[in-house]
């Protein structure tokens, strides 16, 4: 397998991390500027060296560093398997990945009747003012919301139908 390839499925790996709220950047930018350097380059690489003494020149360079354990726990990783070379091309890929995924994101909205393309452009506008991306609504109907919206943005569900506020009342009233 091509170390692009390897770097890539790092780079996802980091990707999904991000996407979920951790943040590693600061480290992960540091890390592959050491192995930038010609000179830390051939020592972290020579198996001269053992892993132990590598990942503790990571630590120790990182130490200032806030938010750097999953960079530590992928040092550890990338040592183990002789791939710590790779650290700057992951990050490469990491930082495409990231612009890509950076400038639009889908939503599906739901509705209990058919919205205009007036509303469908005021509700992408609104909800990419809030998550800082444009939005390409794709619009579906569901009569039994009884009115209001159902909005899914990748994982992320904002549910303000009429039938899910009577189901809440409902089971608030019933216990």
């Amino acid at each position: 397998m091509s170390s692009t390839k390897i770097s890539r499925r790092y780079a996802v790996a980091l990707f999904e991390l991000a996407q979920e709220g951790v943040s590693f950047m600061p480290a992960l930018e540091q890390a592959s500027a050491v192995m930038l350097c010609a000179d830390a380059e051939s020592v972290l690489t020579s198996s001269a060296y053992s892993e132990s003494v590598k990942i503790a020149i990571f630590d120790k360079i990182l130490k200032s560093v806030a938010d750097r354990k999953e960079v530590m726990r992928l040092i550890s990783l990338l040592i183990s398997r002789d791939k710590i070379s790779l650290l700057p091309e992951i990050l490469s890929e990491l930082e495409a990945l990231i612009s890509q995924a950076g400038s639009s994101v889908d939503a599906e909205v739901v509705s209990a009747i058919p919205l205009n393309a007036s509303v469908l452009q005021a509700l992408s506008k609104q909800l990419g003012s809030q998550i800082g991306k444009k939005v390409t609504l794709v619009a579906h109907e569901d009569p039994s919301l009884l009115g209001g919206l159902v909005i899914r943005i990748g994982d992320r569900k904002i549910d303000c139908s009429v039938k899910s506020k009577l189901d809440g009342m409902k089971r608030a009233i019933i216990g």
